[in-house]
Formats: structure tokens, C-alpha cells, sequence
């Protein structure tokens, strides 16, 4: 169901235009999603590796030198294009161009241009809008997310009630005429029961275990303080609180498979303490121990050599969440970005910014109770790139796992904090 502000229609018609290095007409699928979800990490990393870097590129220059025109990208994997949404195509040269000395290895000619009418700024003020209004309870429905939908020049929102939401906005709400979509949410739930490798020393890494000798989380984003030098270990920020003194497992390792049977509130190696916390960012710091640049998957650790933002279509991204690794899913491939600018609201009480994921049709898990905290990456040959930390998920759910997974951006929280990754492999 969906409502238009301010204009007759709730969406507009995509424009795709012709650009210097960019294909005026849509090209033939190559691949589908089931096919893609297939190949082996080789063939899937020569495939979408360079459809990151274009979109990385276009979306740094766009967001730094164009924010009066740029709207977003999404990477189209089984079309292998980057769509770029501008809300004035004959700048387009211009970015590409802006691109380029962002990434000169880029392949622009990968890149379709559509039309759209409102800017990323201007959909991220009409968000704002709707959450002021949510937060002065003035709404007479609850938002559980809203996501910026780039190709639709519009919000996503989801709601608790559609129909009232529809009757009720054009009073309720002046979204600068931004449309806004409509549909049935579900609760957004902190996935904070307990996490990956149960046993762990320093240097620490993500996906390690980490408890307070009550709740359990994971290790996910090995940092370092730019100001200091200080070794830093960033979670998700529902885990623990201010002050605590937080430690590895310890004790038996949970049996695979029956994971929440053995968390036995035994307390193993000091990882750190928290302290700061970014609740819009869902993540805090632990200061402590050492870290190292590493992340824990199925059956050995990789290296994290950088970290990027996520893009709308990337098919490919992983989470390595110790709920899932126990419950015999191991490192957790295959999600692919919905939504890649989704503002939630947590059943907390925290809203935060962040990436909304699912699995694609041919996989049978996406997160789990107990993987809050972790890193979210994609693979690149044998290293590993950061993306983010589970925040959250959300129903439907498959036993103990829910389909769709929220992170937050490694990008965001290393800013927000003043951080690096710790580059120690």
C-alpha cells in the first residue's frame, strides 16, 4: 500500500539516460540470483568486485561533490550495471568524472543513469521529519523502520498499522512532498543472546565471545584510536553497559546445535570495558585488551584489510555470528542488500541508522538471536572486507533465526568514534 504527499501520484517513472561511459539501454540479465548465490567465492569475487568499487566511488563523490543532484546506487549483479540516481542526469559526466579520481580502476561503462526527483538529502529530511514526529508522539501509528528507497524517490516505511498510517498522514505529517510507502512492519529485536567462538586470548578478534557473565555478544569491529593509539574492540551497543568489565567464555563449549543450552554464565578472558557508547549507531567500545584485524569464520580466521559501506543489490554479504555458528549454519553468506539507508526503531527504544539484508532464495539462514555484535563483511579473494556489526532482526523467523538482518556501518562508527581498523594481520 502506498500514499503520496503533496503529489498526485506515489511514485514516479525512472528516466535511463545516456551518460559518457554509461550504457543508454538496459542490457540482458547474465546471471540470476539463484545462479550468483552458486558460484564458487572466485567466480562470485570477479563478478561483483568491481561492481563495489564503482559503486564506492560513485557514492563518495556523489555524497561529497554532487549532494544537490545524487540520490544513491544499487550494484544489479545479474545485469552486471551500477544504476546511479541522479535527479539531474546532464551532471552525470561530472560524477563519473569525480569518480574516476576517486578510483581510477573503475569501469564506468558499467553504469546506467536514471532520473529521479528528490536528492539523498531531501529524502534523508523528510525521514527525519517522520521520526521527529514519531518521537513526539504525535503519530497515531508506530514506525518500526523507514528506508530510503533511492529508485522510487521515496520513503519506505513500515508501520504497525498501513491502513491508519495512509488515512492519517496527509494531516498528521508536511514530508517536504517526499511519497511515502506504506506497508506492514514487523518488531525490530536486538539479536543479543550470545555469539561466536567460545574461548579466545589477546590478541582478540572479531567474532570472538564476549559475555558479562550474563548476556553474551561477539566481538566485531578490531579498531585502534586515531587520536592514541589505544586498542579498541567495538560491539553492538545493546549488549552490555557503561563500565562493565567484559570477558570470553568460558567453561564447556556450547554442543553444535543446542547453543542456548550452554551458555553457562562463566566468565573467561578479560577482553575490555566499555566504554562510549553511540546508540544511533547501535555500538560501544571496549578498551582493554589487544586486537587484531581478523575475523573468526566456519573453520579458520581471515584478514580484514579495509572497510566500505554497503550498496542496495550487493548479493553476497556475510555475518559471522556465533548463534548461527553453533547452531550448525558456520560463517553465514548470501545476504543481499535491500535496503543500504534504513533508519529502525529497536523494541529498546533505540532508533538507529543503518542496512537492512535478507537471504536470497536459495539459502536457509540469515541471523540469529545470539550474533548481535559481529562483523558483517564481504570476501575478496582470501581477506575480508568490514561492513558493519549485527544490530538487530527481524520475523518471519526459521526456528531460532529471522530473515531479515540490520547492521550498522563500520564507516559510520569508526567516524562517529574517531577510529581505524587496526590493521595487524
Amino acid at each position: 500500500m502506498k500514499s503520496a504527499i503533496g503529489i498526485g501520484a506515489a511514485g514516479l517513472a525512472l528516466l535511463t539516460v545516456t551518460a559518457p561511459g554509461a550504457q543508454a539501454e538496459p542490457v540482458p540479465a547474465q546471471h540470476t540470483e539463484v545462479q550468483i548465490a552458486a558460484m564458487d567465492p572466485e567466480q562470485r569475487g570477479k563478478l561483483l568486485e568491481p561492481l563495489r568499487h564503482l559503486a564506492d566511488a560513485v557514492d563518495t563523490a556523489g555524497k561529497a561533490k554532487q549532494s544537490d543532484t545524487y540520490a544513491g546506487v544499487r550494484i544489479d549483479a545479474p545485469h552486471n550495471v551500477v544504476h546511479v540516481y541522479l535527479t539531474d542526469p546532464s551532471r552525470a559526466a561530472k560524477l563519473i568524472a569525480a569518480a574516476r579520481q576517486t578510483d581510477v580502476g573503475i569501469d564506468t561503462k558499467k553504469i546506467v543513469v536514471e532520473q529521479v526527483r528528490y536528492t539523498l538529502d531531501a529524502l534523508h529530511e523528510a525521514r527525519d521529519k517522520l521520526f521527529a514526529k514519531s518521537a513526539a508522539r504525535s503519530l497515531p501509528y508506530e514506525i518500526h523502520s523507514v528506508a530510503v528507497n533511492a529508485e522510487g524517490s521515496s520513503l519506505d516505511v513500515a508501520v504497525d498499522a498501513p491502513a491508519t498510517a495512509i488515512a492519517s498522514t496527509p494531516k498528521a505529517l508536511n514530508a517536504g512532498d517526499v511519497p511515502l510507502n506504506f506497508m506492514q512492519g514487523q518488531k525490530i529485536a536486538p539479536a543479543s543472546w550470545a555469539d561466536i567462538k567460545w574461548h579466545d586470548s589477546s590478541p582478540f578478534i572479531a567474532g570472538d565471545v564476549i559475555t558479562n557473565g550474563g548476556s553474551y555478544c561477539s566481538a566485531g569491529l578490531p579498531a585502534v584510536r586515531k587520536s592514541d593509539n589505544v586498542r579498541v574492540m567495538v560491539t553492538a551497543g545493546h549488549c552490555f553497559n557503561d563500565g562493565e568489565r567484559i570477558y570470553t567464555g568460558a567453561g564447556p563449549t556450547p554442543a553444535f546445535g543446542h547453543f542456548y543450552d550452554g551458555l553457562n554464565s562463566q566468565i573467561g578472558n578479560y577482553v575490555g570495558t566499555v566504554s562510549g557508547l553511540a546508540t544511533n549507531w547501535d555500538a560501544e567500545m571496549l578498551i582493554g585488551a589487544d586486537n587484531n584485524a581478523d575475523v573468526s569464520e566456519s573453520t579458520g580466521y581471515a584478514p580484514v584489510t579495509s572497510y566500505a559501506y554497503s550498496h542496495n543489490g550487493d548479493p553476497d554479504v556475510c555475518q559471522s555470528g556465533a548463534a548461527s555458528f553453533f547452531m550448525q549454519q558456520g560463517t553465514v553468506c548470501g545476504i543481499r542488500v535491500i535496503n543500504d539507508d534504513i533508519t529502525y526503531s529497536m523494541d529498546n527504544g533505540w532508533t538507529a541508522r543503518g542496512v537492512q539484508g535478507t537471504r536470497l532464495p536459495n539459502a536457509q539462514w540469515t541471523v540469529a538471536h545470539g550474533d548481535s555484535g559481529t562483523m558483517v563483511f564481504t570476501k575478496t579473494g582470501s581477506t575480508r572486507q568490514a561492513r558493519g556489526v549485527v544490530s538487530a532482526l527481524s520475523s518471519p523467523y526459521q526456528t531460532y533465526a529471522g530473515n531479515y538482518v540490520y547492521w550498522t556501518e563500520a564507516t559510520d562508527i569508526f567516524n562517529h568514534f574517531g577510529l581505524k581498523l587496526n590493521p595487524t594481520t
